[in-house]
């Protein structure tokens, strides 16, 4: 003989059975989910071109369970505002620069340090090797999920009034520079004056004269088209500007295990597609604008290098000796490689 349950028994069943399929069900994305993707870079920039594929290929490998609205420009805001969008989870992606999470980690402050990388391979070889678990680390604890490593690349100075050869040539220079207290040290110790102004105001900072010039590396100079309003391009590398493929980490643990290697796998791929891009077309974006009338110089970095102490010292200063310390081993161990 069966025996009828009460109606508060069935009433709990149901109601566990309910929960037991939606805790089940949220994990798995069983549907689609388009993710919104901000960055800072022009549409011409390598960064934006990568970031373009990467989304079709990820959406090819979900069969578009996972696809992305990607703003790049700053649309959505400038780079501080895309960094604290993506810590709350207003977007669930961005490409954004150390200096940006520095402000949640003080010691992502020694990516910036001014000479400290001999090229690109020896950046690399730092960023994805050596210091890559610290920088995964660093990320978690200031609310971001590392994925990839993607460029802007060796900076270089921009300038309306003259050719610049030697350090001596920079002194008394009124310079733009971001709100990073790496460059601004660095630009100071060549004795220019600086001013801080968020990177969209920049070419009209330029074009007004508000500013005799600024620093950016040249795949920057040539997308944002600095080179319209700027006379003279010096190829000082004075320091190496990655920028970080990041997630939410909400975000990032609402998806499957499966979701979560196809962008993990496409956000390396593109981050090399887009260094290999920003390398390959250097010479190009340099050629480009010296058509339209920039002058280029190529002074000996060596000169610049040995000025960088006062700049050092306030940027130790800024991250603590201890990030210094480890950091400094980090870089050393990805030269000797």
């Amino acid at each position: 003989m069966f025996r009828l349950r009460s109606a508060s028994s069935l009433s709990r069943a149901a109601s566990a059975f309910l929960a037991a399929a939606i805790v089940t069900a949220v994990p798995l994305f069983a549907q689609a989910k388009e993710f919104k993707l901000a960055h800072s870079a022009d549409t011409q920039h390598p960064n934006h071109v990568a970031l373009v594929e990467m989304a079709k290929r990820i959406a090819e490998r979900t069969k578009s369970e996972v696809t992305f609205k990607i703003f790049p420009n700053n649309e959505l805001g400038s780079p501080p505002e895309q960094t604290e969008q993506l810590r709350r989870g207003v977007v669930e992606f961005a490409v954004l620069s150390p200096s940006q999470l520095d402000k949640y980690g003080r010691a992502f402050g020694v990516v910036f340090i001014p000479y400290q990388f001999d090229d690109y391979a020896h950046a690399y070889r730092t960023i994805d090797d050596t210091a890559n678990k610290w920088l995964r680390g660093h990320a978690e604890k200031s609310g971001f999920e590392y994925i990839s490593g993607f460029e802007w690349g060796f900076r270089a100075l921009t300038n309306s009034r003259r050719a610049i050869n030697s350090p001596d040539d920079v002194k008394g220079l009124k310079l733009r520079v971001p709100p990073e207290i790496q460059i601004k040290a660095a630009m100071e110790a060549l004795g220019s004056v600086t001013a801080t102004i968020a990177f969209p105001e920049v070419y009209t900072a330029l074009a007004t004269k508000t500013v005799d010039g600024q620093d950016n590396p040249v795949a920057t100079d040539y997308s944002s088209k600095f080179f319209e309003v700027q006379k003279y391009l010096t190829i000082t590398k004075h320091v190496y500007t990655p920028m970080f493929l990041l997630a939410n980490p909400r975000a990032w643990q609402a998806l499957t295990a499966e979701q979560r290697a196809i962008i993990a796998e496409e956000g390396v791929k593109a981050g090399n597609e887009a260094r290999q891009q920003v390398q390959d077309k250097e010479k190009w974006y340099i050629a480009q604008m010296e058509k339209a009338g920039i002058e280029t110089t190529y002074p000996d970095v060596a000169k610049f290098r040995a000025l960088m102490g006062p700049a050092n010292a306030a940027i130790k200063d800024y991250v603590g000796a201890a990030a210094w310390d480890e950091w400094a081993k980090l870089v050393e161990a990805a030269r000797n490689k």
